[in-house]
């Protein structure tokens, strides 16, 4: 099966319940969320993924989390040759989808140099307080020309905006009860540290990449307490955010390591003769 046909067939299947299964959705708004965003907001990402991923390749998931419930996203197992999950939380020990999982940090990795083909994180890097040691670390692990991809939201997305300017108790209680419908348990302290494009850029370029970024709108998933505010929420997406493409909500980034050439100890980059895959689409 095709890398395409996959991704349609987990879209059909993820039309049918996913917008359900994360969270609470009165009637009403659950038609307009179909009605206006058809298509899940994994699947680019996921497209992007399946699209670079081959056979042959050892892939590293940062933030691969418990594989359960909100948690359960990317099933790479028998379509790798070796999938890896890290995360600070134990749970990642019992994930089913992975071949082999670790819990440790991004910026301490337990792997030797140049070890994977091709890493990932999806709605990691607002959490991490040490975006650039991470990405030294992914960097490391990494094979010469290797590629990091990315989903994170944008800094300047309305939602993400309140949330910098609110403690840690109300994301808890916004999103349980307002938001995804997520547990105190899957709402986790954020920093956007790595969350605009002058941030991403420069702390890439400084760990090695050459970097691409799309950003992209997604539902207003946020505002779904009601038929209004959903509303909203489509009207500021369809009209602000198509004009400012910075407001949208996620940045998606292919990054690709640069060549390196160990020399006494150190490392001298060059630029990879590959250049980063055309994969952005205009929007």
């Amino acid at each position: 099966m095709t890398s395409t046909a996959i991704v349609e067939r987990e879209e059909r299947r993820e039309q049918r319940g996913e917008h359900l299964s994360e969270g609470r959705l009165s009637d009403s708004v659950r038609r307009l969320w179909l009605r206006y965003y058809p298509v899940s907001r994994h699947a680019r990402f996921k497209e992007l993924l399946l699209r670079n991923i081959r056979p042959t390749d050892h892939v590293l998931e940062i933030g691969a989390g418990s594989g359960t419930a909100n948690q359960n996203r990317f099933d790479l197992r028998g379509r790798v040759a070796r999938y890896v999950g890290v995360d600070p939380d134990k749970s990642v020990l019992q994930n089913p989808h992975l071949d082999e999982a670790h819990s440790c940090t991004a910026d301490s990795l337990p792997f030797p140099d140049q070890t994977f083909d091709l890493a990932f994180h999806y709605y990691v890097a607002e959490h991490l307080e040490k975006p650039m040691a991470c990405h030294r670390e992914i960097a490391r692990v990494l094979k010469p020309a290797g590629l990091l991809l990315f989903q994170t939201p944008s800094r300047y997305w309305y939602p993400m905006l309140a949330a910098q300017v609110t403690p840690q108790w109300f994301h808890e209680f916004y999103v349980r009860h307002f938001g995804s419908g997520r547990t105190e348990n899957e709402v986790f302290p954020t920093r956007y540290r790595f969350n605009d494009e002058h941030a991403i850029q420069e702390q890439l370029k400084d760990c090695g990449f050459a970097c691409e970024l799309e950003y992209r709108s997604v539902a207003p998933g946020y505002l779904r307490f009601s038929r209004l505010s959903f509303l909203l929420g489509v009207l500021y997406e369809r009209t602000i955010e198509k004009r400012f493409p910075a407001l949208r909500g996620v940045i998606i980034g292919v990054a690709r390591k640069s060549a390196a050439v160990h020399i006494a100890g150190r490392v001298e980059q060059s630029i990879a003769k590959e250049p980063c895959p055309a994969w952005l689409d205009a929007t």
